[in-house]
């Protein structure tokens, strides 16, 4: 990550009080494991909201365990929606682009955080 990143992760942190840095600095990572995961796959081009809570959920996992709600919590985030308020911020900063059709709407409900984060390792 670069220096420009850090300090516009930290700016709006600092704008947004309801998320840590930690929270846009791990999304705008998700992001880029979800795309790799996609090249890999030889699959291009733009994903929406429900597919990057797909990848985000499965990068937090590969990151953070049974850990990841806790993590998130710490750091404002509790639902998907969330997610949605963090990239459309980064987007608004110049970090990430998106398309007229993209809406925060595509995070809402994309999982529910206790179903995935939690009870997905009990069973």
């Amino acid at each position: 990550m670069s220096q420009d990143a850090a300090a516009i992760f930290q700016s709006l942190a600092e704008k947004d009080r309801r998320y840590r840095r930690e929270a846009y600095a791990f999304t705008f990572e998700a992001f880029n494991y979800t795309m790799e995961e996609r090249r890999r796959e030889g699959q291009e081009g733009h994903i929406d909201g429900r597919y990057l809570c797909d990848g985000i959920r499965r990068y937090a996992e590969n990151c953070f365990g049974y850990l990841t709600r806790t993590v998130f919590s710490q750091w404002g985030v509790t639902r998907t929606e969330d997610f949605g308020e963090i990239v459309f911020a980064m987007v608004d900063a110049g970090l990430m682009r998106k398309r007229d059709s993209d809406s925060i709407a595509d995070f809402s409900n994309a999982y529910d955080f206790s179903e995935v984060f939690e009870q997905s390792f009990l069973d």
